[in-house]
């Protein structure tokens, strides 16, 4: 029998005779060289000996070990080949691996270097308090809330058609008229109106009047015209819109007149809109608690080539954009930017405005975010983005404000970063601990407003302007959004609360 002796183990690896009684016993102990030329000549082969394995960890001098909560010498609690220097120590553990821990400040590594956190991640704080528990004790993320029942009686009653308001009550598949949202809305003619009567604007034919032409430019968002031109020549050629629209006046329009008029009221939608806003929130169509913001691109009526000798291009207040949409396709054009926030409830917008296209992410939501929270008196508890602004800068403003930034972060982003189930990253030192386990249904949430931005697209075909000017961009995105709470007030008064949301509906045209 043959005895293999390395490293205090003995190993049985072989037999020399299988005949009772004449088995002989050979110790090899591999340790000599002596021993080792002996096993070399016994089996007539190089002694393959073990590589030693070595693991190499680089920790901060700064960071806390359980060795520092210890009185007693470092040479006591590590083995006796441990070896410490000013570069860092070495350990060799007791099945031969050798640790050595280096110094990062000491040496020329890659700094920075990301190390994303579980959500789930469990945290000294969590058995300390009773954090667990107190999250699904009193957190609850609002997914669809119900409005105030509408007393369907009190808005229709005497302004819309008996047959209408028995269509609404007893036929999910009428989704109104065109005029639906004009009669029940009578703030629309009530404040155009009196601006008009400020401003001491007298037109030439009554077409022409303010509460006329805004009821004709969300007709335009409704029916899906993208251009102006091909809307007003079906207005002067269709007597059934003219009284969809409750316009008494036969007169023909231009498309000069419409825009220049257009213009005149440009300055009053946000203002009109914040009045829309305020019935909302009075209805429980708007909750508040949870704002998402995103950005969408649209095409102005300009090229974008610079004439050679000014240097401008014929709509100097718009800029190129370029975005990767795919693997192979590409978002190219010259025009604005929609940036937007939503409340998570309805779908419907708080907040909007146009910039120039050519502007970061960071920069349009810093403005954002500044004009928004700024303007309001009850703020929202998450303002929620994706990671085109992602920035110390960007969060820094939002909590400034008093309220949780929940912005996604870059994959390779550094520093105290979270991750979820999904993939998905956020910056942990902007967020509090309470909502770490949260923050997957928070960030679900953003879906919202893409919804959003795909009803303006689809639904009104508002991807394109047909001028240019950043006035008139302002106004191009303005009227899809009163549209929207037009509508998702509409819906409310006849009690159709799956109307709320929809494009398509009161659409159409009594005939």
């Amino acid at each position: 029998m043959i005895t293999i002796v390395c490293k205090g183990y003995k190993y049985i690896l072989a037999q020399l005779s299988d005949i009772s009684g004449t088995a002989s016993k050979i110790t090899i102990s591999l340790k000599s060289k002596s021993g080792r030329k002996q096993y070399e000549k016994l089996f007539e082969k190089r002694l393959e000996l073990q590589k030693e394995t070595t693991k190499i960890r680089i920790i901060s001098i700064n960071q806390s070990t359980l060795l520092d909560f210890f009185t007693i010498p470092i040479e006591n609690i590590l083995s006796r080949k441990t070896r410490t220097s000013d570069q860092g120590y070495e350990v060799t553990s007791a099945c031969g691996t050798k640790y050595i821990f280096l110094f990062a400040e000491n040496l020329k590594v890659k700094k920075n270097k990301s190390h994303p956190i579980s959500i789930f991640q469990t945290m000294v704080s969590d058995f300390l308090d009773n954090t667990l528990s107190f999250i699904k004790r009193t957190v609850r993320i609002p997914y669809k809330i119900k409005p105030m029942k509408a007393q369907n009686s009190d808005y229709m009653a005497g302004i819309l058609p008996s047959d209408q308001i028995v269509a609404f009550n007893n036929y999910t598949n009428f989704n109104g008229y065109l005029g639906n949202m004009f009669a029940l809305n009578p703030s629309l003619d009530d404040y155009f109106t009196k601006m008009q009567a400020i401003a001491g604007y007298n037109p030439q034919t009554d077409t022409l009047n303010f509460n006329n032409i805004i009821k004709l430019e969300v007709a335009r968002c409704k029916l899906g015209y993208v251009h102006i031109d091909s809307f007003v020549t079906e207005f002067n050629q269709n007597p059934k819109l003219r009284i969809e629209l409750g316009i008494q006046s036969q007169e023909q329009l231009t498309v000069r007149s419409y825009q220049r008029n257009l213009m005149a009221i440009g300055s009053s939608l946000n203002e009109y809109g914040e009045i829309l806003i305020q019935e909302c929130r009075d209805l429980k169509l708007i909750g508040g608690k949870i704002s998402i913001w995103d950005r969408r691109f649209f095409e102005c009526n300009s090229n974008g080539m610079k004439n050679k000798e000014t240097g401008m291009s014929s709509d100097p207040d718009s800029g190129h954009y370029v975005k990767k949409t795919g693997q192979y396709s590409v978002l190219v054009g010259n025009g604005y930017t929609d940036t937007c926030i939503v409340d998570n409830w309805w779908m419907l917008p708080v907040y909007w405005d146009a910039v120039s296209a050519n502007k970061n992410d960071n920069t349009i939501f810093i403005s954002t975010a500044e004009d928004y929270l700024s303007s309001i008196t009850i703020k929202p508890i998450f303002l929620i983005g994706d990671a085109g602004p992602d920035s110390h800068d960007s969060n820094k403003v939002v909590i400034d404000y008093d309220v949780i930034p929940i912005i996604a972060a870059r994959a390779n982003s550094v520093g105290y970063i979270l991750k979820t189930d999904s993939g998905n990253h956020f910056r942990g030192e902007y967020i509090p601990r309470m909502y770490h386990r949260l923050l997957g249904k928070l960030y679900n949430l953003r879906t919202i407003v893409e919804r959003k931005n795909s009803n303006e697209v689809v639904g009104y075909h508002r991807s394109k302007m047909s001028n240019m000017g950043i006035e008139l961009a302002r106004i191009f995105v303005s009227v899809p959004n009163i549209t929207a709470l037009l509508t998702a007030l509409t819906a409310f008064k006849v009690g159709r609360n799956d109307l709320i949301r929809a494009p398509s509906a009161f659409r159409s045209l009594l005939i």
